[in-house]
């Protein structure tokens, strides 16, 4: 049966005899964002650009001290982060007649199709910040690897992801003195795509298994634990690269050996919501014939760290 086009208003939302159930497309959760630290920014006259600030290691090491000798003095790094907020949103309109018509709730339909592509939005946007780290990691081969830290990977990964790789990974963030996340008795953690993530899986310690009931300190989309380190699956932001102008290109690697994934520990991203992520009916227009249902945010996100010395997220990735 052809689709309806909303623009058209040419009949009214019906399945025929098929069945009295609409049906939709699976979607993805924010698996990103749950890893971001969140800094309010309500009310007026805040401006666009909300600050935060960046306490790094002092410039000097502590040493003996002869007993004539005062003790020297040193200063810490600080340093001041920054963010713009920015308007985040896509309506969806439809008729009077149509809504009136329908055997379905329309009202419903839109909703969850508007909450979907929040998901998608806001999760592919701190992914992008995500994506600022120096640090990228590339599989030379299923044994052997190369580090580099200025963004970008010069390497052609042709390796899958197997767990010499992510010890070498775990090696390389403590090397760095990374934190883990206090709130999973300090653990990594690591979010690729399940095709990504399938060559591990068997080497993962089940969520039961290291969890009181499986139940407790579990993030959104974990599927198990290796070497310290919590793994998430994710099936829109690690596939796609998502673009403020709304449209996400599908990534591809010429090897085909896997998607790219990001180990990480804290803190990754800073998110300042001035206006959270919501829900917003039109006002009816045209003598009440016009609807339509909007969402819409008003936030911003930027990476906590992007200097390689003190980054906290190490991208798996290849050129190509």
């Amino acid at each position: 049966m052809a689709s309806m086009l909303w623009t058209t208003q040419s009949g009214y939302l019906t399945n025929g005899d098929l069945n009295k159930k609409f049906q939709k497309v699976a979607q993805p959760l924010m698996r990103f964002r749950q890893y971001c630290n969140v800094k309010e920014a309500f009310g007026k006259h805040k401006g666009e650009s909300v600050n935060w600030l960046k306490v790094g290691n002092q410039s000097a090491y502590g040493g003996t001290i002869a007993e004539t000798q005062t003790i020297p003095e040193t200063e810490m790094t600080l340093d001041w982060g920054t963010l713009t907020v920015n308007e985040y949103g896509i309506a969806i309109p439809f008729s009077f007649k149509i809504d009136a018509l329908s055997e379905f709730d329309i009202e419903e339909l839109v909703n969850g199709a508007l909450m979907d592509d929040c998901r998608k939005v806001i999760d592919g946007t701190c992914e992008r910040e995500f994506n600022k780290t120096p640090l990228r990691y590339c599989g030379t081969s299923t044994t052997t690897h190369t580090f580099y830290t200025d963004t970008t990977c010069a390497g052609t990964n042709t390796s899958v992801l197997n767990t010499y790789h992510i010890d070498e990974m775990v090696a390389y963030l403590k090397d760095y003195n990374v934190p883990g996340f206090g709130n999973l008795e300090g653990d990594y953690s690591f979010i690729a795509s399940p095709r990504t993530l399938k060559g591990i899986k068997a080497a993962l310690t089940g969520i039961y298994q290291y969890t009181e009931l499986g139940l407790r300190n579990i993030m959104a989309g974990e599927i198990g634990r290796y070497n310290g380190v919590r793994f998430i699956e994710d099936n829109f932001a690690c596939s796609y690269v998502y673009s403020p102008a709304g449209s996400a290109a599908a990534i591809t690697w010429t090897k085909g050996q896997s998607l790219p994934g990001y180990m990480f520990g804290s803190p990754t991203v800073r998110e300042a919501i001035v206006v959270p992520e919501e829900l917003r009916a039109k006002i009816p227009t045209d003598y009440g014939r016009s609807h339509g249902i909007a969402w819409y945010g008003l936030l911003g996100f930027a990476i906590e760290w992007d200097e390689y010395l003190s980054a906290r997220i190490l991208k798996w990735e290849s050129n190509a």
